[in-house]
């Protein structure tokens, strides 16, 4: 694997924090069991042939962060000519999620265990996806660590380069200062376009993450734009 390190610096901020959960027996299993079928290792240095990774050649969506799977799985099932690579750091959502592929018998997803903005950036070989999605990332609202969010120009630029051309970005968030956050970062950037929202927000399901916000109040944000050329 690639480290986030480079001459002993950090290149960026993590946007998760390193162990999150404990993974279950039944977890450890799916991992043990089903893992070599649905996860793809990456190497320094080198870019994954996604080619070799699928069984099609349908249009790419990536998701990064997936958490448990409900909503990547969800995705998959209902939009099956296209891949999906979703990408997650925590093992307990990566074991859920593999367990979940297995027992749909699904053939269109993948998934990859590490740091999103390090695959993007080292690993993935550049316009090659139609969206990347991201569903409720972490916010980072303590003091201080705004600097820790997932969504800055840096990776704003990442995605970006990933996308095909009128490729597009998506996102969904319960935190209107997250999503305000957002809104500034993408202000700030050429070659985007705000939509009205997603061409897959139709397929979009209601996670039992997002349901604890409602439940608690919060409105749910989607925010959705599309990679323009730079006038």
């Amino acid at each position: 694997m690639s480290n986030l390190k480079r001459n002993g610096k950090l290149r960026w901020s993590p946007s998760y924090l390193r162990n999150r959960g404990t993974i279950t027996r039944a977890q450890k299993r799916a991992m043990r069991e089903w893992w070599p079928e649905v996860g793809i290792l990456f190497e320094h240095g080198k870019k994954i042939d996604l080619t070799k990774c699928f069984e099609s050649t349908g249009p790419l969506l990536i998701e990064i962060g997936f958490g448990m799977g409900d909503h990547l799985v969800a995705l998959a099932k209902s939009l099956p000519r296209y891949r999906f690579l979703g990408i997650e750091v925590h093992r307990p959502g990566l074991a859920s999620t593999t367990a979940k592929i297995h027992e749909a018998g699904l053939k269109n997803i993948r998934l990859i265990r590490g740091d999103a903005r390090l695959v993007l950036t080292d690993h993935l070989e550049k316009e090659i996806a139609e969206a990347v999605l991201v569903q409720f990332p972490e916010p980072w609202q303590g003091e201080g660590n705004q600097h820790r969010r997932l969504i800055q120009p840096g990776m704003t630029e990442t995605i970006q380069r990933t996308l095909k051309q009128e490729g597009e970005f998506s996102l969904a968030t319960d935190i209107e200062e997250y999503a305000d956050h957002c809104r500034s970062v993408f202000a700030g950037m050429k070659g985007w376009t705000q939509q009205e929202q997603s061409r897959f927000q139709k397929f979009r399901i209601c996670t039992r993450y997002e349901k604890k916000g409602i439940d608690e109040g919060r409105s749910i944000h989607e925010l959705s734009y599309r990679k323009t050329p730079e006038k």
